[in-house]
């Protein structure tokens, strides 16, 4: 099976492209595009391309495109993709035909999609025990429990051991959920399309679980039931928890529409730039224009008006905790605007079609793991 770090690394694929193909093909050099990742890429790309920079700046390789060569030889073979779509980028950087360079360039993009759009595809497919374990788990086993094992019990089936109520409680209302809970981190902790990669961000709705001991021990000590304990340790303990990964899931749902927003944005400012019109003000007109982003559209018009003509610190301040891709790709074409404008409208046209071809393959990967996701959610309720 392919390993979570792997699936992971090639997730940041598209992204470290689209970095790599916005230097390139906006006129800078294959270096600058390599060290902008080493400094500013995500997480695992950017430690490779880290060690790629460290290589070349202490003479252990002759360049720096050599260092990096070497390192994305040195993936595992599942990773083919990335290590493909990086050396087309150095190709491309070497060729001596523009046409030719930006072919690469758009092929470059191309392995990079279909190597996550492959990768989902065998995650999704390895979900399958797991998540039928979780299945079984969840709704089989109280069955059991519940109908079955307390007639067998009234035999004597068990000897000097019934199956009371208090057992049958205990199990349902603690162990299976506890070993589900534990398996589902550990699916989430093989999920490479986790943002977090199960940090405290993760961690945050499962810790008022843990007010259950202290309230069990108390009821304990009143002298309650084991199924009145049960109740009174687990029931809070739930609805706290629910509570904290609604509010949690409300806020992650908003920030990703706005950061779709933003990443439509991209096209129709490249479109006006073309026409002839600053960055600027068409910026924050269009980004103040979609409703999800107006509220990011509102504070990027202040830090405008503050900047004192530091239009990329307001932009980076502005977008950056909303998506840092966009702030990364906003801040290209600033600087490309600078040089011409329609050259930086054009840029803006081509990282637009990049960032709708990655939302596309996005949406075809959660639509066929919206039934699995289907069955996880009814197996929850």
């Amino acid at each position: 099976a392919m390993r979570p770090e792997t699936m992971r690394l090639i997730d940041e694929c598209p992204t470290v492209i689209g970095m790599m193909t916005t230097s390139v093909g906006s006129g800078g050099s294959l270096d600058s595009a390599i060290r902008t990742v080493a400094s500013e890429g995500p997480q695992r790309s950017r430690e490779m391309f880290s060690r790629a920079v460290r290589k070349a700046d202490t003479k252990g390789s002759r360049s720096l495109t050599e260092a990096l060569s070497d390192e994305v030889s040195g993936l595992p073979p599942e990773a083919s993709g990335y290590r493909n779509s990086v050396m087309l980028c150095i190709a491309a950087s070497e060729s001596t035909s523009s046409e030719e360079g930006l072919m690469l360039l758009r092929e470059a993009s191309d392995v990079a999609l279909g190597s996550v759009r492959a990768m989902g595809e065998r995650y999704s497919s390895s979900l399958t025990v797991p998540c039928m374990t979780v299945f079984g788990i969840g709704i089989m086993v109280p069955m059991i429990l519940m109908s079955i094992l307390p007639l067998l019990g009234v035999g004597g089936l068990f000897g000097g051991f019934g199956i009371d109520s208090g057992v049958v409680t205990t199990v349902t209302l603690v162990v299976i959920p506890s070993a589900i809970l534990l398996i589902s981190f550990w699916i989430r902790r093989g999920n490479p399309f986790s943002s977090n990669d199960g940090g405290p961000g993760g961690l945050r709705c499962a810790v008022p679980l843990l007010s259950a001991v202290p309230l069990a021990l108390l009821a304990l000590s009143s002298g309650c039931t084991v199924e009145t304990t049960v109740f009174l340790s687990i029931a809070p303990a739930a609805l706290v928890s629910a509570m904290v990964m609604v509010s949690d899931r409300r806020a992650m749902s908003a920030r990703r529409e706005c950061e779709l927003g933003l990443r439509n944005c991209i096209f129709e400012l490249g479109n006006r730039m073309m026409g002839g019109e600053s960055f600027e003000r068409v910026c924050v007109e269009t980004v103040s224009g979609r409703r999800e982003c107006s509220e990011v559209g509102m504070r990027l018009g202040r830090e405008m008006d503050i900047c004192r003509g530091d239009t990329e610190s307001a932009v980076r301040r502005t977008i950056t905790p909303v998506s840092p891709e966009v702030s990364r790709a906003l801040c290209d074409i600033l600087r490309c605007s600078s040089r011409d404008t329609e050259d930086a409208g054009r840029l803006a046209m081509a990282l637009g079609r990049q960032f709708h071809n990655s939302d596309d393959v996005r949406r075809r990967l959660e639509s066929e793991l919206r039934s699995m996701m289907d069955m996880m959610t009814g197996t929850a309720v």
